[in-house]
């Protein structure tokens, strides 16, 4: 099985000593290795999209059934010249080698997110909240537009309140004959209940109507108010209600999570340094078989084919001799049979006699 997975033609392998079974063998193995962890890999990413084991675990296999198949072509037909700079430095060379760079990202970047999977999910579960905290931020200004406004209607009345509590205050001076200045107004100085006194009463008289008027048109503006912040907060919870029902931890939201892993300042640059060792080595994993065989010296199983490589011209002109000799034969076999035919007709087809009686009759003359 390794063999063929090598790509190797077993005729020419049979030809050879035990030592190339085994390294045609380990080319082999080398191939299956980034097959399986391209299965590994793909189950796992497609399982972040899907809960049906069906659909990730089949997608895992086929895309291990695809990597094979990758390999398996780069090794089988990368061939070996007699030097190592040679193969190396061969344009064919480079190119598996490119290709097989590429297969090795795909197959390593799932699994460097199925290493760090315990610290993306609770990234996820940072960006969820940090979400949520966004959408209540979002509304909560909304509704503190709102109750601003009836800050701003509490505060008019608050106004009027302590106005008339100073002018209450005034009219008790104003008739204790205390002078006194407030914010309101002064007193006359006169122990009495005179003109300033009933002038204060009248005031006080006025802010309470006036008092009475707003409250009744604030009650109407809370009330709205109300209502509208009410409406504020169904929206909002509506809004946190879909994103965390759409809040996703797939895939790409864990190549997200671990873009922020890598921007924290305390162990940020650990996390950047792990991913790229690992998807370093995976890579490094699924270059091996072309690697490997670029590497090693010319075998037994090279030299038979490098020889095969170059008797091409002279196998198919002994082929084509060999064919022009087979036809000749053939017409000449047909050219003796007609040959035989006609003499035959020739010596039965005499006057319609048979030879033998022809013979006895002539025998029978010369007696």
């Amino acid at each position: 099985m390794f063999v063929w997975l090598a790509g190797s033609d077993r005729s020419i392998l049979d030809r050879c000593g035990q030592s190339e079974h085994i390294k045609h063998g380990g080319y082999g193995g080398l191939v299956i290795v980034p097959a399986l962890l391209g299965w590994i890999s793909m189950t796992y990413a497609v399982s972040t999209l899907t809960d049906s084991k069906f659909v990730y675990i089949f997608a895992g296999i086929a895309w291990a059934f695809i990597v094979l198949v990758f390999d398996r072509f780069i090794v089988s037909t990368f061939r070996k010249s007699e030097k190592i700079r040679t193969d190396v430095f061969s344009a064919v060379f480079i190119v598996r080698l490119l290709f097989s760079v590429g297969i090795g990202i795909l197959v390593s970047h799932p699994l460097v997110i199925l290493v760090f999977n315990d610290s993306l999910i609770q990234e996820l579960t940072t960006m969820q909240i940090e979400g949520e905290e966004a959408i209540n931020q979002k509304y909560e200004i909304d509704i503190q537009k709102v109750r601003g406004r009836d800050s701003l209607l509490n505060a008019s009345l608050d106004a009027k309140t302590a106005e008339r509590a100073c002018k209450e205050k005034l009219l008790l001076y104003e008739m204790s004959g205390k002078d006194t200045t407030m914010f309101c107004g002064t007193t006359s100085g006169m122990k009495q209940y005179g003109p300033r006194s009933r002038e204060i009463k009248s005031e006080i008289s006025l802010l309470n109507e006036e008092m009475a008027t707003l409250r009744a048109q604030n009650a109407v503006k809370l009330d709205s108010n109300a209502v509208a912040i009410a409406k504020i907060e169904r929206t909002r919870d509506t809004k946190l209600e879909e994103f965390r029902n759409n809040y996703s931890d797939n895939y790409l939201a864990r190549e997200i999570a671990l873009e922020r892993l890598e921007s924290h300042e305390v162990g940020g640059r650990t996390v950047a340094l792990t991913k790229w060792f690992l998807m370093l080595f995976f890579i490094l994993v699924d270059i091996l078989p072309v690697t490997f065989k670029a590497l090693t010296k010319t075998g037994e199983y090279d030299r038979h084919l490098l020889q095969e490589d170059k008797m091409p011209i002279t196998i198919t002109n002994a082929y084509e001799r060999h064919k022009k000799n087979e036809t000749r034969k053939v017409y000449v076999d047909e050219i003796e049979d007609l040959r035989r035919q006609k003499i035959k007709q020739e010596i039965q087809g005499v006057n319609g006699t048979p030879f033998r009686d022809l013979l006895k009759r002539l025998e029978e003359y010369l007696g």
